[in-house]
Order: structure tokens, then sequence, then C-alpha cells
């Protein structure tokens, strides 16, 4: 099997399959409501939409500058605040994220993987190193939400 498809196939897991680490994206926010996922601790935290909405950004943010060999980070860094928390807007945000998968997965299918060595623009890290960075960003924030998920279930 090429590296590319095994990367992929990690990312079909995390995102709606059996991953090693026991919690996907699809079923994990599935059990969540639009009032859980709006939710705020304080003023200083960021609920499990704005982190939805930051993987989400970041996705297709490296997946965009991957061709320019370039991308920049905004200084907000994605995380911006929820304005309409109905049901439409969450169901929106779960296809936002569904379409960003569908790239990622149709970008690894077509991958030379002869770029995996090579370094990323002007950095110290390699493409290989940078798209499996997408994948643990993801895992990463899926831990917050899943622990998010979790608190908000006893408070709403």
């Amino acid at each position: 099997m090429k590296e590319s498809q095994r990367i992929r196939s990690l990312f079909t897991k995390q995102y709606n399959d059996d991953p090693w680490l026991g919690v996907n994206f699809v079923d994990k926010l599935k059990q969540i409501s639009p009032e859980q996922a709006a939710h705020k601790f304080s003023p200083r935290t960021n609920s499990i939409w704005e982190i939805l909405n930051h993987i989400i950004s970041w996705r297709e943010m490296v997946l965009q500058g991957i061709p320019q060999n370039s991308y920049s980070s905004p200084s907000h860094n994605f995380f911006l605040p929820i304005i309409d928390p109905s049901e439409k807007e969450w169901a929106k945000t779960l296809d936002h994220l569904g379409k960003s998968q569908q790239s990622w997965l149709e970008y690894l299918s077509a991958l030379d993987e002869s770029v995996f060595d090579e370094n990323f623009g002007g950095t110290n890290f390699t493409y290989y190193e940078l798209i499996l960075g997408v994948l643990h960003h993801d895992i990463y924030h899926l831990g917050q939400i899943s622990l998010l998920a979790r608190l908000t279930t006893e408070i709403t």
C-alpha cells in the first residue's frame, strides 16, 4: 500500500470509521445539539462550534496552500464567534466539514508522493509532516470537542 493511501485511510477512520482512539467526528458530532455546540463556558474559551470551524478552516487553508507552497494564518486563527446558533446553521457546518473531508480524500488519492520529502515553503517541515499535521490537528481538537460535549451534556 502506498503511504498516501495509508494516510487517506487514517483521515477516513478519524472522520467516520473506526479509528484506533475509538471516537470519530461523525459519531461524536451527531450527539451534539446546536445549543451544546454554541455553549461557551466563559468569554475566553472556545465553543465546540468555534473549534469545529477552526478545524474546517485550517483543513481548507492548508489544502489551498499546498499548490502555492505557502499559506498564512489570520490573526484570529479561525476562532470566530457563532452568530446564528440555529439547527440550520449547525447542519451547514457539519456539511462543510464533510466537504472538507471529501476534498482531502480527493487530494490524497491523486497525490504524487515525491513531494513528501520536500520542505513546505520556507519552513523546516516537509509536505509529509504538513499533511500528517492536519490529521494530528484534527485529532487534538476532536479530543477537546469530546470533553466539551461531555461537560455541556451536564449543563444544557
